[in-house]
Order: structure tokens, then sequence, then C-alpha cells
């Protein structure tokens, strides 16, 4: 035994373990297929967990394929055909490949404003998403869930006294751009 060996730990081998140090190699996480390891968290046997790995593949691509007829028909239908290509990278989170570094660059080069590829962007994120949280692509981009929080304050009782106000002063204004 080494007398300058820690008292909790004797080895050094037992002082790395216990300090997470220590690498232990998952055989069984190399000869498992997936069906097994399906089966242990769903506590199935490995037939069912291959039945429900099939069902969740068809099903996917099922939705994979919907998705994609409705993007296709966005593309067919839209009247602005070089937006709605930039909104769908910047929804799929691709814009970097274009190069783009924001949706104002985007609009400056396309002679639109940023609010229409704003516009354009949300409603090709929620074709993607189908309006779920589990698809949010926001790196140039509020998130899905901030949409109601600022929808809320564009239409608080404080804006909408301060519009109100706005405009009776704008119809109090005598016109001057006539001439006589």
């Amino acid at each position: 035994m080494n007398p300058h060996a820690h008292p909790t730990f004797p080895t050094e081998a037992d002082r790395l373990h216990a300090a997470g140090a220590v690498y232990h190699h998952d055989y069984a996480g190399e000869i498992d297929t997936e069906e097994e390891i399906l089966a242990d968290m769903l506590g199935v046997t490995p037939q069912q967990a291959r039945g429900v790995m099939e069902h969740t593949e068809a099903e996917v691509r099922r939705s994979q394929s919907l998705i994609l007829g409705k993007v296709v028909g966005m593309l067919l239908e839209t009247s602005n055909l070089p937006v709605m290509a930039h909104a769908l990278a910047f929804a799929a989170g691709l814009d970097q490949l274009n190069g783009k570094r924001s949706q104002a660059e985007v609009a400056r080069e396309l002679g639109v404003t940023r609010a229409l590829v704003s516009h354009y962007v949300i409603g090709v994120r929620d074709v993607l998403s189908g309006k779920r949280e589990t698809f949010d692509c926001t790196k140039f981009r509020k998130s899905n869930s901030s949409r109601k929080t600022f929808r809320d304050k564009a239409l608080s009782p404080f804006l909408e006294a301060k519009r109100a106000a706005i405009a009776r002063k704008k119809q109090q204004q005598p016109d001057t751009t006539t001439c006589n």
C-alpha cells in the first residue's frame, strides 16, 4: 500500500474514476442495434421496437412530402419569387449559405421593405413547422413565442390612445399643401 495515498482513494485510478475522468468504453453501444436500444428505452421487444421505428419513419416521410408540397405551392403561387426564395432560406436557417447577413440586407438588394421579407419568412416558418415551437430557427428573427408579446404591445391601450391622439392632431391641422 502507498503510504502517500489519499485516505479516500487508495489508488490513482480510484481517484480519477471518482472524479469522472476515467473513460469507460460502451461496448454494448457498439453491438446493440437501433431496435434493441429503442426496445430497452420503451420496455418492449425488439420486434415491437422495429415496428415503432418503421411506423415513425413512414409518418416522417409522409409529413416531409406534405411540407414539400406546401413549399412548392407557395413558390408557384407567390407574386414575388425572389423574396419567397430568400424567405425559405431564412426560415430554414440556410441564409448563410447565400452569404446574407440579415433580412434588411436582402430587402435592400431586392428593393422591398424589410417588413415584407419578415412577413414572408414568418409565413414560410409557419408552413414548415405547422406553427409548432419544435421548428424555430431564430438566427435572424424573433422566436415564434415572442410574436404574441409583440402583437399585444402593438395593441396596448396606451398605444391605441397615442394613435388616436396623433390622428386627432392631424385632423386639427389646416392643410397647407394646396395653392389658392
